[in-house]
């Protein structure tokens, strides 16, 4: 197992509880990594802070620096895309990554997208396991609040990083944690499980759709295209979410609702003598002899 070791409260729980269930079976199952992005002075003590706190308990710890570049989805989103790009690379054939996701953090990830319009599989939340790299990415804590984490590291005397950029509320993120959140909490204390909940029901839900979706596929889409007859055949909606399964498939995050739609419409009623083509960030759809072809390009290209 490999921890992703941040140094604050979440990531120092998670480490040091599996450090105590390890205790008879062997540590040598456990190590940890942290990842130093440079976007605060003080991220050089932090890493060192970590390399002290894993050495104290007979772990061994990888630091990797990333850099990260900010792109339309803010610093944030970058920030965590480079994250992730470096463990997996930092995993072993078959290991699990164990990052401190909790059930806070699944409510403030179904708040943020629901504000920003996501669709079924947005509102399944923060997934509890998923292939990563050569491995496994696994969140073992997401039924737990922040505040039980806490309450149990301040029993355990523990010290942890406090990263002044979680009290930022110039983030949207942060603004959710310090300022929405405790509202929420007051007048509806079940809210967290809540959340917990809708995100398990959506995930099984996006499940039957990725199933319906192969379904409909059967027969009419192949590696790369999707024949038109057969997608005229389908409702509206099935039609977009063939579309977006397929896109899912190859790694490209799917346009708004409305510009899906308007996509499928051009490419399916346009003049036969036609060749539409609809494109936005990381892929390109054409339509030549009444065949819809999928074919993902450089996000620089696309415009």
């Amino acid at each position: 197992m490999l921890v992703a070791f941040s140094g604050g409260p979440d990531s120092t729980a998670l480490l040091l509880a599996l450090h105590e269930l390890l205790e008879d079976s062997g540590h040598d199952r456990l190590r940890a990594a942290h990842v130093n992005h440079g976007l605060h002075r003080n991220s050089g003590d932090w890493a060192r802070h970590c390399e002290a706190q894993a050495r104290s308990l007979g772990l061994s710890l990888v630091c990797r620096e990333v850099e990260v570049r900010a792109d339309g989805r803010g610093v944030e989103a970058a920030a965590r895309r480079a994250r992730y790009e470096a463990l997996a690379e930092l995993m072993e054939p078959g290991e699990c990554l164990l990052t401190a996701h909790h059930q806070d953090d699944q409510w403030e990830t179904l708040l943020l997208r629901m504000l920003r319009g996501t669709g079924i599989a947005g509102l399944a939340g923060i997934r509890e396991k998923r292939r990563l790299g050569r491995g496994w990415l696994l969140r073992p804590l997401l039924d737990l609040p922040r505040g039980d984490l806490r309450a149990w590291l301040r029993r355990k005397g523990a010290s942890y990083i406090d990263d002044p950029s979680n009290r930022d509320t110039g983030f949207d993120r942060s603004f959710l944690r310090n300022d929405v959140l405790p509202l929420l909490r007051g007048r509806w204390p079940g809210a967290g499980v809540t959340a917990g909940r809708l995100a398990r029901l959506a995930g099984e839900t996006r499940e039957l759709l990725q199933a319906l979706a192969e379904e409909d596929g059967r027969g009419i889409a192949l590696a790369d295209h999707i024949d038109c007859e057969g997608l005229l055949g389908l409702s509206p909606s099935r039609r977009a979410n063939l579309l977006r399964v397929r896109l899912a498939a190859l790694g490209i995050r799917a346009p708004s609702e409305a510009r899906l739609n308007a996509a499928l419409d051009m490419l399916l009623n346009a003049a036969a003598d036609r060749r539409p083509v609809a494109r936005w960030t990381g892929v390109r759809l054409t339509r030549r002899r009444g065949r819809i072809y999928i074919c993902p390009e450089d996000p620089a290209e696309s415009g």
